[in-house]
């Protein structure tokens, strides 16, 4: 299991493997891919005029047009931003998410140096990884929070090392895709244009919560976005993508979506912690907890149609350690019901 979500060929009836707001989708978003159908019989705009200026606008003073790309997901922006680096050293904090060694396959003879997180630190990060940033560092990859772990970077560690990253002209993706569903946030977009080579990676697809429609983009400097869209494919987002885009970034900006999504994720957050009392459960700043237990609640929790994230496949961590997804209500008590078997 690389990623969750594998329900395929599995009889599951509630997936605490996937972390999707578990607040409920504006209908707007779906009326405008309802909308969008209207206009299959033409090309998407290549430029992402529409849903650029959206994103932008969603951002606030510092960020234009010209610092956003959309794409198929962030997984296609990862991978764009790895290929114009082209990076011979990369240095990875583990555990982390899969797709960045995914991507950072695609380039011949890169060598990843690993840091291993601690879990006597909660897996933060701290200023112990400063130390591994040199001039010989080609590119970083860090999620802010963190997956699986679920810690947000603090502000004073983010700094410290988006400053190290200028002093040694190494690169940065920093993966923000559950930014918008964590507290205790800071955001590295505040410093594009000050960080040379800072790709800030988001999506739209865990806010709200529609996987199936790929919504990525990536904020970074005038010059960098120019070198990135040459390594994008034509066409990379569809009319349903950007359409719906627009409808999110609108929804972002100018309505409570975001906030309300917030305090029903830190409820439901809460019940999920006291539901795994009994076991080693870490803390988390967003919408997934990762706990460790010696019993083997995968197979009993699959047995009764309930899908969690082994996580014994992630580097740094091992047998006994899964990701839960915070869920709604009746998806909870469900989970709670069966656990109070074991």
């Amino acid at each position: 299991m690389l990623h969750g979500g594998e329900i395929y060929g599995k009889k599951i009836e509630y997936d605490f493997s996937v972390n999707l707001n578990p607040y409920p989708c504006p209908d707007k978003v779906r009326e405008a891919l309802t909308r969008a159908v209207s206009d299959v019989g033409q090309y998407p705009d290549m430029s992402q005029t529409l849903f650029r200026e959206a994103i932008a606008s969603s951002k606030g003073d510092n960020i234009s047009a010209d610092n956003v790309i959309g794409g198929n997901g962030a997984s296609e922006l990862i991978s764009a931003v790895v290929r114009l680096i082209a990076p011979k050293k990369v240095l990875l904090p583990v555990p982390s998410f899969y797709g960045y060694r995914h991507a950072l396959n695609m380039i011949p003879d890169c060598k990843i140096e690993e840091h291993l997180l601690d879990s006597r630190d909660g897996f933060e990060l701290t200023e112990t990884f400063l130390q591994k940033i040199t001039d010989k560092t080609d590119l970083i990859i860090l999620a802010n929070p963190n997956n699986p772990t679920g810690k947000c970077i603090s502000d004073d560690i983010l700094s410290k090392i988006l400053y190290r990253c200028k002093e040694t002209k190494t690169a940065i993706i920093l993966d923000e895709c559950f930014f918008d569903l964590s507290s205790g946030r800071a955001s590295g977009e505040k410093y594009v244009g000050i960080i040379p080579d800072l790709f800030v990676i988001n999506a739209y697809t865990k806010l709200f919560a529609i996987p199936g429609v790929r919504i990525g983009y990536a904020i970074s400097g005038k010059k960098e976005i120019e070198a990135l869209k040459k390594f994008l494919p034509e066409w990379n987002m569809s009319i349903f993508s950007q359409k719906a885009g627009c409808a999110c970034a609108d929804i972002v900006q100018n309505s409570d979506y975001v906030s309300k999504s917030l305090d029903y994720i830190r409820a439901q957050r809460e019940e999920l912690i006291k539901s795994l009392s009994r076991f080693t459960v870490f803390d988390s700043d967003t919408n997934y907890i990762l706990m460790q237990t010696d019993i083997d609640i995968f197979d009993k929790l699959l047995e009764k149609g309930i899908l969690i994230r082994d996580c014994s496949n992630f580097i740094g961590l091992k047998k006994g350690f899964y990701r839960i997804a915070v869920k709604d209500s009746k998806a909870l008590k469900t989970l709670t019901d069966v656990l109070n078997f074991f």
